[in-house]
Parts: structure tokens; sequence; C-alpha cells
């Protein structure tokens, strides 16, 4: 009888804490949070996201307006996005890695998103030792403060890519770089960390562009997707949100097909851009650090989202 008791209170403080939660975000963003409600529904979604078309501004690549990123072919790009969710191969040249490196050893990142544990990427493990904690991740929220990275926002390439395929001219979301540091995990802090399968709802289109500044291998955590899962989804995941996923990884593979299992390797320069609608994750590495930027651009300005 007390265990009955003990998981009813458990299950009715569980439901307390959901409403209050939404409660919150709603009055803090009322257009974020009914968007969210909204667009985890495919069909919603896309009659909003059609509906919301409009003129995208003209971004022609060439001699006079040249790329960072060589060899584009933006219809081509787009294409794949729409039918396996990414398409591999933006790179970036060496002397951009290295620009971005350089701020990101002289700037301030921020353990485990919390912006109260501020350290320099050099001085990690004694930082770890002053606060008795391993860092599971170090994320930089003034990326925006590098000359390379604010140039690679404006990028024409970027930026032809996100307007086809958004269909209207790209408002900038975010820019994050992250470390993600090979520390052991509870399922809870991987499914905080991002490190199991979810989809994004950012707007109702948006895109995103990852790159990785140091090499990827298996171990040190690589991107993985599920190619095509950002459409057709099954309904109970749409109904039931993002982190319907966080319990069982292996289900949505058997629900999408391992054969559509695509792990995301590559060295520092590496690129890809996705629409992060798919399922989708960043794995816990095991025996080397990742650094990522990522850059996103939606149809709709939401102000700051990374709180929500």
């Amino acid at each position: 009888m007390t265990a009955l008791v003990q998981t009813s209170q458990n299950f009715w403080s569980k439901l307390s804490d959901y409403f209050q939660k939404n409660y919150q975000f709603l009055v803090r963003n009322p257009r974020l949070f009914w968007m969210r409600k909204a667009a985890r529904f495919e069909i919603l979604r896309n009659l909003i996201s059609y509906s919301s078309k409009r003129p995208e501004k003209s971004y022609e690549l060439g001699k006079e307006n040249p790329s960072v990123v060589k060899d584009i072919n933006v219809e081509q790009v787009v294409s794949s996005i729409k039918t396996d969710s990414y398409y591999p191969g933006i790179n970036l040249p060496p002397d951009v890695v290295q620009e971005i490196m350089e701020f990101v050893y002289s700037a301030k990142c921020y353990a485990n998103r919390d912006l109260e544990l501020g350290f320099h990427y050099r001085e990690r493990e004694q930082a770890e030792a002053k606060l008795g904690q391993k860092f599971r991740l170090g994320s930089y929220f003034n990326a925006e403060d590098c000359p390379a990275v604010k140039r690679l926002e404006r990028d024409p390439g970027l930026l032809a890519i996100a307007a086809k395929f958004l269909g209207a001219d790209p408002i900038h979301m975010a820019t994050e770089i992250w470390w993600s540091f090979p520390v052991s995990a509870t399922p809870i802090e991987q499914l905080k960390a991002a490190q199991v399968f979810h989809y994004d709802l950012d707007d109702y289109r948006f895109i995103k562009f990852f790159f990785y500044l140091t090499d990827v291998d298996d171990s040190s955590g690589p991107h993985i997707l599920i190619r095509g899962s950002h459409k057709n989804k099954k309904f109970s995941h749409q109904l039931l949100g993002v982190r319907c996923a966080s319990k069982d990884d292996q289900e949505i593979v058997n629900c999408y097909g391992a054969e559509n299992l695509v792990t995301v390797r590559g060295p520092a320069g590496f690129g890809f851009v996705e629409d992060s609608c798919c399922f989708h994750k960043g794995t816990l590495p095991t025996g080397k650090e990742r650094l990522l930027l990522q850059i996103e651009y939606a149809i709709n300005d939401y102000g700051d989202i990374r709180e929500f």
C-alpha cells in the first residue's frame, strides 16, 4: 500500500511540474509555445510553412559574391535534404577552422550549458577539480563574437541553401559552438545533452548547418540521424513530441529502419546541413572530445529559444 501511495504521489508531482513548466513557457514566449504544440503535427507544419512562403532574396554565387564553402550546387543540396533529411560535404577551409579555434582557445565556455560554470578550455581539468565534477559539455554562448563565425552567418552559399529550402528569406535564429567531452553519463544526463534520439521543432520550417571543428570518428561522439524521418513520422511520435523516443532509441531505429541509420564522421572542417525535424542525436564520446559549430535559420523570429 505504501508503495502504491508513493507511486501516486510521484505521478501527481510530475504532472503538476509538467503543467507548471508549460504555463511558464506560455507566459514567457506564447508564439514559440503554440508553434511547438502545432508544428509537431506534420500536416499542420506543412500547411503553415506553405502559407508562410514569401519571395526569397536571390543569392547569386560567383566571383563577385563568393562563398567560403566551395562547389555548392544549391538545387542538389536542397533536393537531398528534402529526400534524405541531410546533405554532407559542405566543408570549411582550414584557415577558417583555424580562426575559429583561436577564438575557442581564448574565450570562455560554460559547463553543461550553465552560465554559472564558466571556464577556459585549457583550464578544464582545474575547473573540474575546483567544482568537484566532470563536465559533459562546454558551450560558447558568445560564438558570434568570433569574426569567422559572423562571416559564416552571412555567407552567400549558406544563405542560398537556406533560402531555397525555406522558401523565404532566411532569418538567423541561433549560433552555438560546444564541446562534448568523453565523460560517462546517466540516461537523464544524456537526454539533457541531446544524446538520445529526438527531433527539433524550432519553427514550422527551419534548417541547421553543422561543422566539425575537430576530427570526428566513432570514439568522439559522431552525429547520428535517421534518414528520411523528417516526414511521415508515426502519429504517436508526433503526438508525444520531440522527446518521445528518450526511453528507447532502439525502438525508433526499428520503427524507421536500421538501413536508414546514418553516422556522420569527418575531419575538422567537415560540414553537413540538416532538416533536424528528423530523428537525430549526438552520441556520447567514448575516447575523444568533439567540437561542433551549429548555425540555424528559420522563417520566423521567436527570440532566444535556447532556454526553452
